[in-house]
This record gives structure tokens, C-alpha cells and sequence, in this order.
């Protein structure tokens, strides 16, 4: 069985198992998407992070907040932009989230950097929501490599200019 199948599978009776209703991701707000596409990102990267990093818990979860915040999600984003990751209703998707007012937003972050962060979340939500699962994995791996690769190259996740904001 191949990692799409298993993948599948897996979602798939763990919906079934919790008895998930279904959510149509299409007709679903951006900020539902955001809320979701928000818990499965961040569960990708503790994961990540318990596996890549020693130390305390409390300096563990101080690695996974690099990965999390608004900064570094608004940075992924840029990447799968300019690279020309997403196809054009992942973009749409992301656009979507990104253009989503909110009552509020994090006091760590430009506003421009969170809403490109509720986009990415909007995305990851959609995708998850879709059952394309495959998929979300596929982008998570590849944005939690670029994040490292700045990590080890100029040594900061921080890369965006105030003009690609």
C-alpha cells in the first residue's frame, strides 16, 4: 500500500471512528477552514519538533512556535508562491482565507503577515477537509523544509522583506 492509500486510510477511520460528520470545504467560511487547516498544521509540527529537536518540553515548545507563528506560516506561503507550489484552486483557496477579515489578530505579527497565516491555514483546512490528505502532507513537509532550510542557512525562519508583505 502506498503512502496516499495509507494515508487515506488512516483519515478515513479515524473520521469514521470519532463519527465526523461531513463538511462540504468548498461551501465551508475560510475562517472554518483556517480553524482546522490551524490543528492539523500544528500537530504536524510537534510532531516534527519531537523528533528533530532535544531538550526540555519547554524549549521544544519554544521550536514549535518558530514553526507556527504568523511569521513563519506567511513565510511559507511566500515560498510556495514564488516557487509556483500551489495549483490555481489551492491559490484561490489561500486567497480566499487570506482576504477573510478577523475581529482580531496576533499582537506578535503585521497584519499582512497574519492574514497570509490564516490563508495558509485556510488552505491546509480545505485540503484536509477534501480528503486530499496526501496533499496536505505533501505541503506541510515541504514548508517545514523551507522554514529549516532558512533556519540553517541565514539562521532565522524570518525571510520576508516588508515589501513582500
Amino acid at each position: 500500500m502506498g503512502l496516499k492509500e495509507t494515508a487515506n486510510q488512516f483519515f478515513e477511520t479515524y473520521r469514521a471512528t470519532l463519527q465526523l460528520g461531513e463538511i462540504d470545504a468548498r461551501q465551508a467560511s475560510p475562517l472554518n477552514l483556517a480553524y482546522i487547516g490551524d490543528c492539523i498544521y500544528d500537530l504536524a509540527v510537534r510532531e516534527y519538533v519531537l523528533t528533530h529537536y532535544t531538550g526540555s518540553l519547554n524549549e521544544i515548545n519554544r521550536q514549535k512556535t518558530t514553526f507556527v507563528c504568523a511569521h513563519a506560516q506567511s513565510e511559507i506561503m511566500g515560498y510556495f508562491i514564488a516557487e509556483n507550489i500551489l495549483t490555481d484552486e489551492e491559490l484561490r483557496i489561500y486567497k480566499r482565507g487570506r482576504n477573510q477579515k478577523s475581529e482580531t489578530h496576533s499582537k506578535n505579527s503585521k497584519i499582512q503577515e497574519y492574514r497570509r497565516a490564516t490563508g495558509f491555514e485556510a488552505l491546509i483546512g480545505f485540503l484536509y477537509l477534501d480528503h486530499q490528505y496526501d496533499r496536505v502532507m505533501e505541503l506541510e513537509a515541504r514548508g517545514i523544509q523551507h522554514l529549516v532550510h532558512l533556519d540553517e542557512t541565514i539562521g532565522a525562519i524570518r525571510h520576508i522583506t516588508e515589501e513582500e508583505t
